[in-house]
């Protein structure tokens, strides 16, 4: 139901990583981690390889970056079991067992290194004022956090409790098919805190129920479904929430083309929604005026601190781009070219 996701995200307890699962992921008996700095193309490789495969007739899935989404930190393609993954810092991937099913691309020995030597000062300012940027981004990420939390303190757990429960039997279907053996769960973020905004992943062709969450008190919802078809046998993706990355947003059965999504409404939600559930109005109902304004106010204050964490993700972008800059025209892109094709023949053409 999906072809591109996120596998880290920028959260309020700092950068949160699913891209580990990739070694794990039964669909992937080869995996690829390219190594290598900024500007030095790991990105243009993969989406390179996407088209080819798409040439080819093969789905590619691509995992997108969270502080640029433009850009790929990885690429799945599950007909020939190939995986891609940019294996650098923030979300570092080794393989288990280096050459058994998990081996290098080395990007980084394209670098003229003789061309970058003067600009190591400016390269090592634009670094560190990149990092800066992200302890005030997931400051504001927290005060979100905290406001949220506070937000469900005041409707209350018995409320909470209630309205959840109902909710669970609107969303059930009676009782499930049974394969003998439980699923596979893959866990990916279907949403983010991005530099170009928060942003809602599209999901492909089916049957979504939307279920307007602002509160963030659904996730229990979410991962009672998906346990219950995981038990009954189903592949389920597990999309989890930016804004609390312990408790699944979302959960797809791609098999069946249906889901389930948990929707923010500072996120905009599945355009391809077919059924809503609006845990916020029946939460809200029967409120005193003066906690309804007071929960008000905590919302729109947790709105702007979002708005805040994506200024803050924004200059680190720029500053990011400007060590792109800087490393570009020491790049032998003349090589990278060489070695992308070199990978299409023997993945695609050879095979």
């Amino acid at each position: 139901m999906t072809d591109t996701c996120f596998l880290g995200a920028n959260t309020p307890e700092g950068f949160r990583s699913e891209y580990g699962t990739l070694q794990r992921d039964p669909r992937i008996q080869q995996l690829f981690i390219v190594k290598g700095g900024s500007g030095c193309g790991k990105s243009t490789l993969m989406k390179t390889l996407a088209a080819r495969a798409e040439e080819y007739g093969m789905a590619a899935e691509r995992i997108l970056c969270s502080s640029d989404p433009a850009s790929l930190d990885g690429l799945v393609i599950p007909d020939v079991g190939l995986a891609f993954v940019d294996g650098t810092a923030p979300h570092v991937v080794e393989p288990a067992l280096c050459g058994c099913g998990a081996n290098y691309i080395n990007l980084g020995k394209y670098y003229r290194e003789a061309e970058l030597r003067p600009l190591i000062p400016a390269i090592r300012a634009a670094k560190a004022a990149n990092a800066a940027c992200y302890a005030p981004a997931y400051g504001c990420l927290r005060a979100a956090a905290a406001l949220s939390r506070a937000r469900r303190e005041l409707l209350g757990r018995e409320r909470i409790r209630a309205v959840t429960a109902e909710a669970l039997t609107q969303l059930q279907e009676g009782r499930l098919p049974e394969r003998g053996h439980p699923g596979h769960e893959r866990r990916v973020y279907l949403s983010g805190v991005t530099p170009d905004g928060l942003l809602s992943l599209p999901l492909g062709e089916g049957r979504v129920w939307a279920i307007q969450d602002g509160h963030g008190v659904g996730g229990v919802l979410i991962r009672t479904l998906a346990d219950r078809w995981r038990e009954a046998g189903e592949d389920v993706i597990l999309g989890m929430d930016p804004l609390d990355p312990d408790s699944p947003a979302a959960v797809l059965l791609p098999a069946r083309g249906q889901g389930w999504v948990r929707v923010h409404p500072a996120f905009p939600g599945p355009r391809q929604a077919m059924l809503r559930l609006d845990l916020d109005a029946a939460l809200e109902d029967g409120l005193s005026d003066a906690v309804a304004a007071g929960m008000r106010e905590m919302t729109a204050m947790e709105r702007r601190l979002l708005g805040e964490a994506v200024g803050w993700l924004r200059q680190a972008k720029a500053h990011h781009d400007l060590m792109e800059e800087l490393y570009r025209p020491a790049v032998d892109f003349a090589g990278v070219t060489r070695e992308t094709e070199l990978l299409c023949r023997e993945l695609f053409v050879e095979n």
